[in-house]
């Protein structure tokens, strides 16, 4: 960036006190100013924040009183200046600090826990809430609109919004939720088909009900079934090279006069041959239900007739897979795929029909409504009175439970049923804004959280559902707060399963698992990639993340960890010898090239652009998601790196190399790019790659601090190296994540403080957790908003 041969770069760097002196002039009898701020802004700050070059929207000239905030708070989390640059002492960062405060008069750091913005229940809360309230698999919160983020999350208050769109669907979901509820689902006069699935044909098939496109040929998904009884599964084994097309071939070889009794001949073996037997199962929650030999002859479009495995099923969501298990272990999985991208051999559809001889027992949910027998006034207020204690998560009033058993009564007296009234009152608690919503009274001063919104924090932090019976039995009791048996529940609800649903909702928004269905490598580049393979790298990091969680590993480990889950399509796929079947397993990583989740196909595959590999969406990616340290847009005017030629003309780095070569660029691409180098013999769907193209990769980096490596087992030392800022980064997330809110300027003593103690206890998930949770920012509400920082 050099115009008529001088530029704001030269200009900046040779007189950057002649910048702050008239920035500062109001300052000019602060000798604490003169003497250590200037100097240490000058040296580290003011090349990149000035009028000139505002990197993130930041600018150090004629500052405003809230960019001390920011530069605070980049500082004291070491997050400035940007790691890979050369970095000022720590006397010097906290004399800034201390200036910082001093100038700001605002309230000092800590004194102020925060507000927790009363917020709904988002859809992931919704389902499982319901699920966990009544006892029923519905899943009405999928047809709601889709959540908005904030700070990277979907549960933050500030932006789950009600819509009129969405009390309508609020409304229909609490009719349908409390009718199937109180009489179950409608059951046909007789066995009927159910649903079809079908297999995708293709990658962008849409087909209704049409499930994960397969190489391998598999079908698999779940279904939640009414009642509990004897169903079908039903399935037809697909292929594709019906006999017509032999007859073609014969009858254009005829047609033209050129085939000889030679040639007629093969073709005609061809058509008769038959594929070696193939075993194809069908499973049920895992286990098999069905297993059958295909002998897929080319002559006909389907290997054989409809196969039909019949089974005792219980009411509820159940998961199936009928697939055929050694196909699993092709090298290469399109194998089992003709030269036109078509399976050979596949399952077409699979049908549930049913229920044959539905079981007699009551449904699970009107075990948990109809706790009382008789039907009596003094029974509908039990019911309805506990429904609503546990729906609200707090003790129900006296006037709320009057009007819900008013509302049953009414409904008596109209003419209908005892049940009908429950079912009415039911309705009614669950369009409640006490259900829908998660709301603590408001303060006219910070105080500690009742002990009953301190149970919904923990149990919406760590399960997204609702306070169990032991955590409210706690709470009633007011004995939750004890740190003994606050202890003791917190490793009680981590232990219980349903903590995988805060490694799926958190840790799937951290690292972005649960947004592989948008960022889809291309077919045509990456033709060996399937719908089912993106599940498996999905898989494995949830596997992954599930196992540092359950086993209290160090948080190290979602940089450097040695081990992953594979099964056999995955390990073909990483290269990975030894794992045979589609069961994962886990298994130790000890050739220095995988490790971490850096590493892994999700995160790489995610950090890449569908047909190429990107240093720069690979490198912003672990700045921000494992660092805190994300770069800030790039300026509006740079050009867009030329794609032409790559891989023969020249190779990618060579071209970033040039892209650099702008000092504007050079800023952010110094920390960014180094990462993603390290990164680039993993191509954009996470496979290994020695070549790109015509080139070797260079899979060396080096940081603007001189810190050098060279491949990904390198980097990732680089990286732990700087584990004060991943822990910090993780703690600032996970906060958020249970606060529902951003982290404030008032929050970062807390954070300081988390951060010291898990680093002291060795870095254990565990630790990170009951730390937040024992911090004064989650067992209290602050009277005021405070000043949020930007999002990260």
């Amino acid at each position: 960036m050099y115009s008529n041969g001088e530029g704001f770069f030269a200009i900046t760097i040779r007189f950057p006190f002649l910048i702050l002196a008239c920035a500062f002039m109001g300052d000019a009898q602060d000798a604490v100013f003169r003497e250590q701020i200037q100097p240490f802004l000058a040296r580290n700050c003011v090349s990149c924040h000035n009028e000139q070059l505002t990197l993130a929207n930041l600018s150090l000239v004629n500052p405003a009183p809230s960019v001390w905030d920011k530069v605070a708070e980049k500082l004291s989390a070491g997050r400035m200046p940007p790691p890979g640059s050369p970095q000022p002492a720590k006397t010097e960062v906290a004399a800034v600090m201390a200036w910082i405060e001093r100038k700001s008069g605002r309230q000092p750091v800590g004194s102020e826990p925060g507000r927790v913005t009363s917020r709904r229940l988002n859809r992931v809360e919704y389902n499982q809430t319901v699920r966990d309230l009544l006892g029923v698999s519905l899943r009405p919160a999928d047809e709601f609109p889709l959540d908005d983020a904030g700070y990277g999350f979907d549960n933050i208050g500030d932006v789950l919004s009600v819509s009129s769109l969405l009390m309508e669907k609020y409304m229909a979901a609490a009719k349908q939720i409390s009718t199937v509820a109180v009489y179950g689902h409608p059951m046909p006069p007789k066995p009927t088909k159910l649903i079809r699935y079908m297999t995708k044909k293709s990658q962008d098939d849409p087909t209704p009900n049409a499930l994960a496109y397969s190489h391998r040929g598999a079908i698999y998904g779940t279904y939640d079934f009414p009642v509990g009884g004897t169903y079908e599964f039903r399935m037809r084994v697909g292929n594709y090279r019906p006999r017509q097309s032999a007859n073609r071939r014969l009858t254009e070889l005829n047609r033209k006069a050129r085939a000889t009794a030679a040639e007629r001949q093969e073709i005609v073996e061809q058509s008769r041959q038959s594929y070696p037997p193939v075993r194809m199962v069908m499973t049920l929650d895992g286990a098999p239900i069905l297993t059958e030999i295909v002998e897929g002859d080319i002559d006909y479009q389907y290997a054989h007739g409809e196969s039909i495995a019949r089974v005792k099923v219980k009411a509820g969501e159940h998961s199936f897979r009928a697939s055929f298990p050694e196909f699993a272990d092709l090298s290469n999985p399109r194998d089992n795929v003709n030269l036109d991208g078509r399976r050979k051999l596949f399952i077409d559809y699979v049908d549930i029909v049913g229920p044959f001889q539905p079981l007699p027992e009551p449904a699970e949910s009107r075990k948990r409504i109809f706790i009382c027998g008789e039907k009596t006034p003094a029974c509908a207020q039990r019911i309805l009175g506990g429904m609503a204690r546990r729906a609200y998560r707090r003790p129900v009033t006296k006037l709320e439970l009057a009007s819900l058993t008013g509302l049953a009564s009414m409904v008596r007296r109209t003419g209908d049923s005892f049940d009908e009234g429950i079912r009415v009152g039911l309705q009614a608690i669950l369009v409640s804004p006490n259900f829908l919503f998660r709301a603590e009274p408001a303060s006219a001063m910070a105080q500690a959280i009742s002990e009953h919104d301190l149970a919904s924090r923990l149990s919406y932090f760590l399960w997204s559902t609702l306070p169990d019976a032991e955590l409210m039995l706690a709470a009633d009791e007011g004995r939750l707060r004890r740190p003994a048996v606050l202890a003791t529940q917190v490793r009680r609800m981590l232990l219980d399963p349903k903590s995988g649903n805060m490694i799926e909702n958190f840790a799937g928004q951290w690292l972005g698992w649960r947004q592989m269905d948008k960022r889809k490598p291309d077919p045509a580049r990456f033709p060996g990639v399937d719908d089912e393979l993106l599940d498996a790298m999905r898989h494995e990091t949830f596997l992954f993340a599930r196992a540092v969680l359950r086993e209290d590993r160090t948080l190290l480990d979602f940089i450097d960890g040695r081990f992953t889950f594979l099964n056999g399509p995955l390990a073909h796929y990483y290269g990975v010898p030894g794992i045979h079947g589609e069961a994962f397993e886990r298994v130790e990583l000890t050739d220095g090239r995988r490790g971490g989740v850096m590493t892994q196909g999700s995160v790489l595959t995610l950090s890449s652009y569908a047909t190429r590999t990107s240093p720069v969406l690979r490198g912003r990616w672990v700045l921000e998601n494992l660092l805190g340290t994300p770069p800030p847009p790039a300026p509006p005017d740079i050009p867009a790196l030329p794609e032409a030629n790559l891989g023969t003309a020249a190779s990618l780095r060579q071209r970033l190399e040039q892209h650099r070569a702008n000092p504007r660029c050079a800023v952010c691409h110094d920390q960014m790019d180094p990462i993603g180098f390290g990164l680039e013999n993993f191509d954009a769907a996470g496979a290994w790659r020695e070549r790109e193209g015509q080139f070797v990769i260079d899979s060396s980096g080096k940081f603007p601090s001189g810190a050098s490596f060279h491949g990904p087992e390198e980097l990732k030392q680089v990286l732990k190296a700087q584990s004060g800022l991943f822990v910090r980064n993780l703690t600032e997330k996970l906060l958020t994540y249970a606060l529902g809110r951003g982290v404030e300027v008032t929050d970062r003593a807390a954070v300081e403080e988390i951060t010291k103690r898990v680093t002291a206890d060795g870095y254990r998930f565990s630790t990170l957790v009951s730390e937040i949770i024992k911090s004064p920012v989650f067992q209290m509400r602050g009277k005021s908003e405070g000043g949020k920082l930007a999002a990260k």
